[in-house]
């Protein structure tokens, strides 16, 4: 049973029950799966969609569907969350997520698209980038590549996982220092194999693999240890924020609702563009509360873009 199978399995199940859990007999007889493994699938719909909230009982996550969901619909509107889309289309290839872009803008009364969700990769030699790292990944082999904005190639970068974050097309890669680094796939230059021609062993990139799972954006920094940004939601966008609301970040986390309406909230992040782009989306109604010297670094910036705005002004 594929992922998306099992997904709409649980979204029936809620139709017979006003709430599950991930010790649900007849969810795990039925889907053949171990406890653990049905809390990870509940933990995902629950990232993906705002129909679905989790609440505490005792120790036990308990989910409830507050809405009814369609699959298909609500997949397309949440575009950001498109991983577990892969495995309806049994493989990583773009053109057939072209092909669903297209079939949805042929159905204008029920889809609309503003923005294309996919990165266009359709030129000759964005698909067969795309396509020799697909084989990398598979094959476990080293590559060399050059970006656009470098003069010498990269050598021996173990390819680890295609990607698509920040609604671009990534390639997490691990470099000769043992640096897990991600790499815009479109703005790969040039592509070669490497200097090392054996596969990689996958005990060599298991920590890597690893962090992949607690990765955020792409501005996520591999063996950097977290720090946490308390912020407050004014009353005015609060319900953006508010317990059981959509997460924005995979960090973000409910605190409190202040009594004026506000809500705080934390944030996690290894380095402040990580997430102060979405503070500066929300201005001026995201207050970053601590620690101060990320506060002061965002003043800092808004002083520096206001004085440029100023003195284009005045010219």
């Amino acid at each position: 049973m594929s992922t998306f199978q099992k997904y709409k399995y649980i979204l029936e199940a809620f139709h017979t029950k006003k709430s599950l859990s991930a010790d649900d007999e007849a969810l795990l007889d039925e889907l053949q799966i171990s406890s653990k493994q049905l809390g990870r699938l509940f933990h995902e719909l629950d990232n993906i969609f705002d129909n679905i909230i989790k609440e505490k009982e005792g120790k036990k996550n308990i989910y409830k569907l507050i809405r009814p969901i369609d699959l298909f619909v609500e997949t397309f509107k949440n575009s950001n969350e498109l991983g577990w889309f892969f495995e309806m289309a049994h493989e990583a290839n773009p053109e057939i997520f072209k092909a669903l872009e297209s079939y949805t803008n042929q159905n204008p009364k029920i889809y609309q698209f503003k923005t294309s969700p996919f990165e266009d990769i359709n030129t000759f030699d964005a698909k067969e980038i795309f396509n020799q790292l697909r084989l990398a990944v598979e094959a476990r082999e080293y590559r060399k590549i050059k970006f656009t904005y470098e003069e010498t190639f990269r050598d021996n970068l173990k390819c680890l996982k295609l990607i698509f974050m920040d609604n671009n097309w990534y390639i997490a890669y691990v470099d000769e220092e043992e640096k897990l680094r991600f790499g815009r796939i479109s703005f790969i230059d040039k592509m070669s194999y490497a200097t090392k021609s054996t596969a990689y062993q996958p005990a060599t990139v298991a920590k890597h693999l690893k962090f992949l799972e607690s990765v955020q954006n792409s501005k996520t920094l591999f063996d950097v240890t977290p720090n946490i940004a308390t912020l407050k939601a004014t009353p005015e966008v609060a319900h953006y924020f508010d317990k059981g609301m959509k997460r924005f970040l995979s960090s973000q986390a409910f605190v409190r609702k202040e009594p004026d309406g506000s809500v705080i909230f934390t944030l996690s992040y290894t380095q402040s563009i990580e997430i102060l782009p979405l503070v500066q989306r929300w201005l001026p109604n995201l207050i970053i509360l601590k620690p101060k010297e990320l506060a002061d670094e965002y003043a800092k910036k808004l002083s520096e873009t206001i004085k440029y705005q100023n003195s284009i002004d005045t010219q």
